[in-house]
């Protein structure tokens, strides 16, 4: 007979033994339990499933999502599950063909059923009488698309979305219409509109200034605007792209030898900057361009064939096998990096300049290229005679094949230099006038036709698509490539023009001629150009 001694703390039953607290089938129960350990997934302590790795109530996930199942039998949690069985409720819609639930009504999806707006009744158009479905302001939609009305509403419009719009606003948008088409002028003033609203202020020079950083087609707009009513000066355009060229050139040095580039570029422009100031000769872009691109050139040079990281480990023997890789340009590499070190050892950022022993010599006088006469023939013929060719294209290669122009004299042509009486045109800085021979002076008149048939007030003679309403002259890259068609530079042609008379005729007259000076023509003389050019070989 099994004494009781206490009672079970689990189940109440007797318990026979005094070192226990549980009864025979509690105890049994506690020894034979399994082992429990925190879940991957909840974190409680739970017995594990072997499969799985989880307790039985993560093991069970849902096979869309993978989240935890409530339910057994079900492999789909809640949120799936409803989603499931709305998808099952929807149907192909015999209308759109769109899924969706079906109305009983109709029989078609929600939006099918649910009337639209009613369409415009026809009526006659206000411009040209057409009887349609109108637009907007009593127009179809071919009328008020090009309609100049559109961009005096899209104007007032942005006045009152803005909490300070400027008084120049409606003065911009009557400086747009007749130079933009209406859908244009509005995206212009949608453009417009973002600048004042991230700007925060309407002063003119201040939304000038940040739309050149920008919206450089704004920009444009903007500065011509404001320039003609006084409102702002014009943007320094060239500034600009040169610092834009500085910032491309420093940002392809290797990032440990930077800072010293950096460093050099900002010397660079404070020198060009003093002698501004002082009145002598500043440095051109292109000189300060050309520094850098030594510079450039032989860092990533040091870091990927010398595998060097700093300025100060560098020596001739880096200098001289970078030199020979680029015999064309040896010379103006040489003199940057020359500049470079210099500027560095007085800066104390190395202790020996590499530089100081080495020598690039060249030989003195015009190398480039010129064209043979069969080439110049051929040229000839198609800007004086082919009809299809662009007017501009006849004229800059004619200008510099006849006449010898460069391309920024190209550029400044316009009205004030060309005597339609005389049949002659003042280019750049020459002394005397140019007269123009047949050919060149008719490249010249379909120049200015094409001018007029653009309707364009710019007093330029070469007129494009992004200056003909403004008054700012064609850039230099648009000059040259021009030619493109022929796959030839205007430079080249001048080069062959200045052999030419410069082998034939005296050297003083050309320079006189052509305003240039006397050490500037004597390069191209016969012991520097090809003997074949010659008068009597």
């Amino acid at each position: 007979m099994t004494v009781r001694v206490s009672d079970c703390v689990k189940c109440g039953r007797g318990v026979a033994r005094a070192d226990r607290d549980l009864c025979a089938r509690c105890h049994w129960a506690a020894r034979n339990a399994p082992a429990k350990h925190p879940c991957g997934r909840c974190g409680r302590q739970r017995v594990l499933r072997p499969e799985t790795g989880r307790c039985v109530r993560c093991s069970r996930s849902c096979r869309r999502c993978d989240a935890p199942v409530l339910f057994k039998g079900r492999d789909l949690c809640s949120r799936c599950r409803r989603r499931e069985l709305r998808e099952q409720a929807k149907s192909d819609c015999p209308r759109c063909g769109k899924r969706g639930v079906l109305r009983d009504a109709t029989g078609w999806c929600g939006p099918c059923s649910r009337p639209g707006r009613p369409p415009n009744p026809e009526a006659a158009c206000h411009d040209c009488g057409t009887v349609t479905r109108l637009t907007g302001a009593g127009r179809c939609h071919r009328c008020w698309s090009r309609s100049p009305h559109r961009v005096q509403v899209r104007a007032a419009n942005l006045a009152d979305t803005l909490d300070d719009a400027p008084l120049w606003l409606d003065g911009f948008a009557n400086y747009l219409t007749p130079r933009l088409h209406p859908q244009r002028a509005c995206a212009m003033l949608t453009r417009l509109g973002r600048q004042l609203t991230a700007t925060g202020g309407v002063h003119p020079q201040a939304l000038l200034d940040r739309a050149a950083d920008t919206d450089a087609a704004l920009a444009g707009w903007l500065e011509d605007f404001f320039t003609r009513n006084r409102l702002a000066l014009p943007l320094d355009w060239e500034e600009r792209r040169a610092a834009g060229r500085r910032r491309r050139r420093i940002a392809a040095i290797p990032e440990p030898v930077r800072p010293a580039a950096e460093a050099f570029a900002e010397h660079l422009l404070a020198k060009r900057e003093r002698a501004r100031r002082a009145a002598t000769h500043p440095r051109k872009h292109a000189t300060i361009d050309a520094r850098l691109n030594a510079v450039r050139d032989f860092a990533i040079f040091l870091h990927t064939e010398r595998g060097k990281t700093d300025w100060a480990t560098v020596d001739v023997t880096d200098i001289e096998a970078f030199l020979p890789d680029r015999p064309s340009r040896r010379a103006s590499h040489l003199g940057g990096l020359r500049q470079f070190f210099g500027f560095a050892a007085r800066t104390r950022r190395i202790l020996v300049d590499p530089t100081r022993t080495l020598t690039a010599p060249q030989p003195w006088g015009f190398r480039g290229p010129t064209l043979t006469r069969e080439r110049e023939r051929s040229l000839f013929r198609r800007w004086s005679t082919d009809p299809a060719v662009h007017p501009h294209e006849a004229l800059v290669g004619l200008l510099a094949l006849l006449h010898g122009a460069t391309t920024s004299e190209i550029c400044d042509l316009t009205d004030e230099a060309i005597d339609h009486h005389g049949r002659t045109v003042r280019i750049g800085r020459r002394p005397r006038p140019t007269p123009l021979d047949p050919w060149t002076w008719a490249a010249l008149q379909r120049c200015l036709d094409h001018r007029q048939d653009l309707g364009s007030g710019n007093p330029h003679l070469l007129v494009t698509t992004r200056t003909k309403a403004t008054r700012a002259a064609p850039s230099d890259g648009y000059v040259k490539h021009t030619l493109d068609p022929v796959g030839i530079q205007p430079r080249i042609l001048r080069s062959t023009r200045l052999a030419d008379l410069v082998t034939t005729v005296d050297a003083k007259l050309v320079a006189t001629a052509y305003g240039m000076t006397s050490d500037g023509v004597i390069a191209y003389l016969a012991d520097h150009v090809d003997t074949a050019r010659l008068p009597n070989p």
